[in-house]
């Protein structure tokens, strides 16, 4: 048996990882069986080199192929309360990760209404409170995740959910996913995002990573945001940088996820962008978005800002401190309120 042995006295905060790739593929194996469901293969080596993309060149299609798959092994309470507590528990203890913030969307977790939404909910927020309970140094909450192909009737369920279990370790909302047959306008969210906030939740949004820095700006008038997911795209712009920067938004950057979609074209390429938003005073964070299935994680991330030097040993200890300030957890020192 491997021991697990913590390198370095460094704590890690993690604020943008999707629970649905964020659980190692012997424990999905293990929870689609235990759940009688059927999987593209019987051979668990087949399965894992599946679910981690083991592959040489990766799509967006690939992406959420994959999320699918894995969103359905996740459709039951049981299988929500072990995928939450393990990554949260698993995090700590491989990585010293000791602020987290995983994100997920409940309405892709309950077999089109099949399961009882409440009750997937309940589930994932008992796992987070296994985890707390055995590991008191770690902070944590989740994080509801609207999708773009969705109605926004069926995005409202899910914001209402959200607010529903404020008190319990829900701690914000996003909009995420790919984008569906019909355009998608984040100005009509704006009446939920405000609704959410007024509740005591945290805001936050998917843009400036397939997008442009155009549709950033528009972003950024119309919703009223705590913080950015991914946002490199702003790079380009000055006055868009000024404004996330007067706003004091971070964005949680994935580098691993946007070099694999060729997002940043090469390490050099993101170098050239992490530097002109660090020039304009832009704050941001490193993430693993999809760690599992990226086989990647937080101290992976880190190395690969040390690597090509992108960031010195100060920068990269003064993007996990912007990270602190900008979590929904609402804490004292060392203590989850809600718990």
């Amino acid at each position: 048996m491997g021991i697990h042995i913590r390198p370095d006295n460094k704590e890690y905060a993690e604020l943008h990882s999707h629970l649905g790739q964020s659980v190692e593929p012997h424990t999905l194996w293990a929870i689609a069986h235990e759940q009688g469901i059927k999987l593209p293969s019987k051979d668990y080596w087949e399965f894992n080199d599946l679910v981690t993309l083991n592959k040489e060149s990766v799509t967006w299609e690939d992406y959420h192929k994959l999320f699918h798959l894995t969103e359905l092994i996740q459709s039951s309470p049981v299988s929500m309360e072990r995928t939450v507590y393990e990554v949260i528990t698993g995090a700590y203890r491989v990585n010293n990760v000791t602020l987290q913030e995983p994100g997920f969307n409940p309405l892709y977790r309950n077999r089109g209404g099949e399961r009882d939404l409440d009750m997937i909910m309940l589930a994932a927020l008992r796992g987070m409170e296994r985890a707390l309970v055995e590991f008191p140094m770690v902070r944590a909450g989740l994080i509801v995740m609207l999708d773009r192909r969705q109605p926004k009737e069926i995005n409202a369920i899910a914001v209402k959910k959200a607010i529903k279990y404020r008190t319990r370790g829900i701690v914000g909302i996003d909009i995420a996913g790919p984008r569906g047959d019909e355009p998608f306008d984040y100005a009509e969210y704006a009446d939920l995002y405000a609704m959410a906030r007024d509740a005591g939740l945290k805001t936050t949004v998917h843009t400036g990573e397939d997008g442009t820095a155009e549709e950033m700006a528009y972003v950024l008038k119309h919703l009223p945001l705590d913080r950015l997911n991914h946002g490199f795209k702003a790079y380009t712009d000055p006055v868009l940088m000024a404004e996330i920067a007067k706003r004091n938004l971070c964005c949680c950057l994935c580098p691993t996820s946007s070099l694999s979609l060729k997002f940043f074209e090469s390490p050099a390429h993101m170098k050239i962008v992490l530097r002109t938003l660090l020039d304009h005073g832009v704050k941001f964070c490193v993430n693993t978005d999809n760690p599992s299935m990226l086989r990647t994680n937080i101290r992976k991330e880190v190395d690969l800002m040390r690597e090509h030097g992108i960031l010195s040993e100060e920068e990269i200890d003064r993007t996990m401190d912007w990270a602190r300030e900008a979590t929904f957890v609402p804490t004292t020192a060392g203590k989850n309120l809600y718990l």
